[in-house]
């Protein structure tokens, strides 16, 4: 065992008390005891409504971040897919326009195929 409990075991072993003791005691107390003071249980429980305060206002706190926080989360959300709509619109808008110059420039080959040249009908003719 080591000092300290050691030195703990022998402060705290019983000790028998002095002779007279407790008629010393009981000469002290008063003869006379003054009548007990009842306290209803309802008014010992009755608490003012600024502890109650105290009381409710951290969940209160609480609850009211989380309803913000829900409520940003909802809004943020809103507000991607509302930009992913426009720049998928905008995509889709310049897709059409590619879509329109190539059928443009298709066009303008074909008629370029499709129509030989005002010259090249004369060599065709003089080859037979």
């Amino acid at each position: 065992m080591s000092d300290v409990e050691s030195e703990l075991r022998r402060a705290l072993r019983p000790v028998e008390p002095p002779p007279g003791f407790a008629e010393r005691v009981m000469r002290a107390l008063p003869s006379q005891r003054p009548p007990a003071t009842v306290t209803p249980l309802l008014i010992a429980r009755h608490t003012p409504r600024v502890n109650a305060w105290r009381r409710l206002s951290t969940p209160v706190a609480l609850a009211a971040s989380l309803v913000v926080a829900v409520l940003l989360g909802q809004l943020m959300a809103i507000e991607r897919a509302q930009r992913e709509q426009r720049a998928g619109l905008a995509a889709s808008r310049e897709l059409m326009q590619a879509l329109r110059v190539t059928s443009q420039k298709l066009d303008a080959a074909y008629q370029a195929v499709q129509s030989p040249p005002a010259g090249a009908q004369e060599d065709e003719e003089n080859r037979s």
